[in-house]
């Protein structure tokens, strides 16, 4: 397998521990939008050698690492974003009262795409250096890492020991972790769709993002009428295909 590792600390805002190299930009194209979050608490992440360890769950206290002496002690969990959606942060809660280990995490990527050549591409790591107790550690990547669902999953692995050192038990401790994301549009395309919206029509890239989604096929065969009104029945066509809006079938149908 081709393994690739990219290491982000040139491209985040570290707050908690004091280290700023820049801020999240919006996805181009698309000013404004809101944030969505995607949380994950401690008893998603799963150990990844049970034979070895185990990680304990003490529900809102966190989770810890039970091991042997030589265990390495690695949780992992699943990262759910929404398709084309852009990783702009993370932040990551939990607790250290150890003073000589410390809770460490990666991001990583890993793509199977259809012509072969697997890759796992750490996005993002780094060290949860503190022993004071509780703690917050906030992240945020400039520009941001796009999502790709169609070929890729995405994870976060927290490792609860130092190189060398055997698992602290519960004084080291992740209680949950949350990534922000924003939806993209999509590049606009090279050539357009339609004759009355060129490549240069103030909204080009939005209304080609509509008609690739299924969401319109405009007025006619060759035009879309982006100066005509919108009805209430065509915003409902609209938004219910945007939205993916429906309702429960009985089960008797």
């Amino acid at each position: 397998m081709q393994r690739r590792t990219i290491l982000a600390a040139a491209g985040f805002l570290f707050t908690g521990a004091g280290l700023s190299t820049g801020a999240a930009t919006a996805a181009p194209g698309s000013p404004g939008i809101a944030p969505g979050y995607t949380i994950i608490m401690n008893y998603e992440f799963q150990g990844a050698n049970p034979n070895s360890y185990s990680l304990t769950n003490s529900a809102s206290l966190g989770s810890y690492c039970d091991g042997a002496a030589d265990a390495e002690c690695l949780g992992y969990a699943r990262i759910q974003a929404p398709e084309g959606a852009l990783l702009e942060g993370l932040d990551v809660w939990g607790h250290d009262h150890s003073p000589d280990s410390d809770l460490h995490y990666s991001v990583i990527e890993n793509c199977d795409p259809p012509g072969g050549g697997a890759t796992d591409l750490i996005l993002d790591s780094g060290n949860l250096v503190t022993q004071d107790g509780d703690f917050h550690f906030g992240f945020t990547y400039t520009p941001g890492f796009p999502v790709n669902n169609s070929e890729c999953g995405y994870s976060i692995r927290v490792k609860f020991t130092d190189n060398g050192e055997p698992p602290r038990g519960a004084a080291i401790r992740i209680r949950k972790a949350r990534f922000t994301w924003t939806r993209q549009v999509s590049p606009a395309p090279p050539s357009a769709r339609f004759a009355d919206v060129p490549t240069d029509h103030l909204f080009f890239q939005f209304i080609e993002a509509l008609v690739r989604s299924g969401i319109t096929v405009g007025c006619g065969p060759d035009t879309y009428c982006p100066d005509a009104p919108v009805t209430r029945a065509q915003m409902a066509a609209f938004l219910s295909k945007a939205l993916g809006l429906q309702w429960p079938l009985p089960l008797s149908e």
